[in-house]
């Protein structure tokens, strides 16, 4: 059975493998079986059941089995499961580097380097290490270093496609911060078609909620909306969302926010599109509010409030930045919910969406090209604009730049908006980014104290940006930012 289930599990039959090497393990348990068990349960999505069966794995004495738990874990699990692995096989290059990477995602530069070394001795050509040490020598600020050491992972013929996409964006943020903004937008550019080369299907994703094509058939569904009936029953519970268009500060009011001891903000995921989609499964009724019933809205808000699980009595605030897009959905099945929008120079924003390495998605694919980011931009913040004149929402607006000026007037403008005391802990924001894993890519930068360099970043860039300064000045001049 064990041997069928291998035979399985090499041809992509994952629930037959499974079903094979459970049967094998009834009879005869063993650390090998139960390590290719957790792969076939992680290939189907079972993270659970693939986390229980590493771990007995690795409980049997097969490092594997803590090292293939360490790459599905994160935080302070993810760095016991390596650890362990280590315990036992302490010449393990791949447990290294994934220490080092959970290391520097957690802040802690020594450990990152100590880990990333070793791995390197241990195999020259573990990208996973190499690109963290890159990532060590940017936030120890030697640029020159970084940028050589990201050049070997990106000109490496073993590297895989994403560790050199991520190795010239590495590149990039190197030669920004060393003045050169035309070599760094060079590197950009490669490490986006690099990625464009592996993930363009995403472009042609029209079915996805965040899709441009779906962007557009919600602003025709709003400009038809008639919400002066939309209620919800008494009792039902409203999270607060916060919003704005991606990198436009989102992750730095998270932080604010969730220094205050009465407001709980949940990890950035899709908490309400996953709700949506439970209930709602046709496509063309998930785009138009205005055909739920009250039975849909229930389920949803079950829904919601079941994957959210956060405490009574606390504030919450779900941080989605593009949750700007099903605003008119939001409105519909959280009716009075308050929404806090992000707002930041258009120029900045699109620069830096452009610059950044996302986890691609059918919105994100649109940061691959220039002009399709300020596409993008053009057509979500005009939906966003439309909601705003036809929703009635209930709305406060942060400008990034002047909470970058002025903190405690920002975290006190929000306070007041949310209807809570101000408390001097928010303005320690950097505390609470240190205790937190941030899955966004400003997680490095957020701990960092308030800095200006990225205000009217854009200038620097200008000439590369050309090409879409005419569709983002009306945007610009709209928001009340210096030409």
């Amino acid at each position: 059975m064990q041997i069928l289930g291998v035979v399985a599990l090499d041809g992509g039959a994952f629930a037959e493998a499974r079903r094979q090497l459970e049967a094998s393990n009834a009879a005869r348990p063993n650390a090998v079986t139960f390590n290719m068990i957790g792969v076939a349960a992680g290939r189907m999505g079972d993270a659970s059941g693939a986390r229980a069966a590493f771990s007995r794995a690795g409980e049997l004495g097969l490092a594997e089995g803590w090292r293939n738990l360490g790459i599905s874990e994160k935080g302070e699990a993810q760095i016991a499961a390596f650890t362990r692995a280590l315990a036992l096989s302490a010449d393990d290059a791949v447990s290294h580097a994934g220490l080092a990477q959970a290391y520097e995602g957690r802040h802690d530069l020594a450990r990152a380097r100590e880990h990333g070394e070793a791995a390197l001795c241990l195999d020259a050509n573990n990208g996973v290490a190499r690109l963290t040490l890159a990532r060590v020598l940017m936030r120890e600020k030697d640029f020159a270093g970084a940028e050589a050491m990201a050049t070997l992972l990106a000109q490496s013929p073993r590297a895989n496609a994403e560790l050199r996409v991520q190795a010239l964006g590495l590149i990039g943020d190197a030669r920004d911060r060393r003045d050169d903004a035309h070599g760094a937008f060079e590197a950009f550019t490669a490490a986006n078609q690099l990625s464009l080369s592996t993930h363009g299907a995403w472009l042609n994703a029209t079915e996805r909620l965040y899709h441009p094509e779906s962007v557009r058939k919600i602003a025709d569904a709003v400009a038809g909306l008639d919400v002066s009936n939309w209620s919800a029953p008494d009792g039902v519970r409203d999270p607060v969302f916060l919003i704005g268009f991606p990198r436009s500060g989102t992750t730095l009011l998270d932080q604010i926010l969730s220094s205050h001891s009465g407001i709980v903000c949940l990890e950035e995921s899709e908490h309400f599109g996953d709700a949506l989609s439970d209930v709602i499964t046709e496509r063309g009724r998930a785009l138009a509010p205005g055909s739920l019933s009250e039975d849909d809205l229930a389920r949803v808000r079950e829904s919601y409030w079941r994957r959210v699980d956060a405490p009574t009595g606390a504030i919450v605030v779900d941080k989605f930045p593009l949750n700007i897009v099903v605003l008119p959905l939001i409105k519909r099945v959280f009716p009075n919910a308050k929404i806090i929008f992000a707002l930041r120079d258009p120029r900045d924003v699109v620069l830096s969406c452009f610059q950044q390495r996302f986890t691609i998605n059918a919105a994100m694919a649109q940061f691959l090209e220039l002009q399709w980011a300020g596409a993008y931009y053009d057509q979500v913040m005009g939906l966003f604009e439309l909601c705003r004149a036809r929703l009635g929402l209930d709305l406060h607006q942060v400008r990034y730049e002047d909470v970058v000026a002025d903190l405690e007037g920002g975290a006190r403008g929000l306070c007041a908006f949310l209807g809570v005391g101000f408390e001097p802990a928010m303005l320690d924001y950097r505390s609470t980014a240190l205790k937190r894993d941030i899955a966004t890519p400003s997680a490095r930068q957020v701990i960092e104290p308030l800095y200006k360099r990225s205000v009217e970043r854009w200038r620097r860039y200008e000439e590369e940006l050309r090409p879409v300064l005419p569709m983002l000045a009306p945007w610009a001049e709209r928001y009340g930012y210096a030409p």
